[in-house]
């Protein structure tokens, strides 16, 4: 099969690889689509826990193939989506609902090959069947949509919170669609590209703001006494350093997006003590999957704007350099670039 391979930081390569073989209790998905995530870079970047060389890839879905020899509960012609993050079910995390730690944990796209293939071999124990109306689109958006669920179980919005998200890019408009429905007083939204803060407002922010020389002004007419929840969902140091001075006094911050592992940033500790923050993490999901498909299924989240470019597997490099540029909005990689 045709795949691409990374193979070694900040080198992209269109190979032919061996076809994958199932495990006893593995499947093997023929891959519709897969999505260009920031971590992508990050991995591309040697900036994150993925060794080389590595096929990437982690927001996919398809059709099954071909299963194992123990596999019962899903069957050659299933479409499902894929959860990339694999758990080993029996440490002291996993057995205490904390599964992203797992002690054991591998993630497909990450420690092992991934969906920028033809096809990937998964546990079944990861597939999820999918409803027949969603299409391939959907399909990709599920794993990066499951992030957003488990974030907000992190870090539920309350009613009448003033909430800011630093960036739209399509995770920060995604946080914006969950968070349209929370009963947040104002909902504003920075970003640098004019494009993606019109689609913010029409996706349900009340306010969007050019990230550039005025941003800070503008913010603090909008919300004089700081913002009660500030969310950044761009994974860059300077943007996050920056956020906490719109964080009011017993404000919550989640850091969303994703950072070089070794990035830092300066926080003063008695802000953070005479402010009463809190501050929150959230690492990629934790059995959120199912909830995510149904948001989906169900019209809540609309992602058929957040797709900008669509490319097939020859074309990956245009379509990952066009991303890492901030050209596009979501890339995906497909088995049918026309849609």
């Amino acid at each position: 099969m045709r795949a691409i391979v990374f193979p070694a930081p900040e080198t992209i390569a269109l190979e032919t690889v061996p076809d994958p073989a199932p495990a006893r209790d593995e499947v093997v998905v023929q891959v519709d689509a897969c999505g260009i995530c920031g971590t992508d870079l990050h991995i591309y970047r040697n900036e994150y826990m993925s060794d080389f060389p590595l096929i990437p890839g982690h927001e996919f879905g398809g059709t099954v193939v071909e299963i194992g020899r123990d596999v019962t509960d899903v069957a050659v012609g299933d479409r499902v989506a894929v959860d990339p993050n694999l758990y080993c079910g029996r440490c002291d995390f996993c057995r205490n609902e904390q599964a992203n730690h797992c002690a054991n944990w591998q993630g497909i796209g990450i420690t092992r090959s991934g969906g920028f293939a033809e096809y990937v071999a998964a546990p079944a124990r990861a597939c999820y069947h999918l409803p027949a109306a969603l299409d391939a689109t959907q399909v990709a958006f599920i794993e990066p949509l499951a992030c957003v669920v488990h974030a907000l179980r992190r870090f539920p919005v309350h009613p009448a919170d003033r909430t800011l998200i630093l960036g739209a890019g399509p995770m920060g408009l995604l946080l914006v669609q969950a968070l349209r429905h929370s009963g947040a007083s104002l909902l504003a939204v920075t970003e640098r590209q004019p494009a993606r803060l019109a689609l913010a407002q029409e996706l349900g922010a009340t306010v969007a703001v050019p990230a550039d020389a005025d941003q800070k002004e503008r913010l603090e007419e909008l919300s004089p006494r700081g913002f009660d929840v500030v969310i950044d969902a761009t994974g860059l140091p300077r943007v996050i350093e920056s956020a906490f001075d719109y964080l009011a006094p017993r404000g919550r911050y989640l850091q969303f997006g994703v950072t070089p592992m070794n990035a830092e940033i300066r926080l003063r500790p008695y802000d953070l003590f005479h402010k009463d923050w809190t501050i929150v993490g959230s690492f990629a999901l934790c059995y959120t999957f199912q909830p995510a498909i149904d948001w989906l299924a169900n019209g809540v989240i609309d992602v058929s704007r957040l797709v900008s470019h669509r490319y097939p597997l020859e074309e990956f490099e245009t379509g990952f350099q066009a991303f890492a540029r901030g050209d596009t909005l979501k890339v995906h990689i497909t088995r049918d670039p026309a849609g």
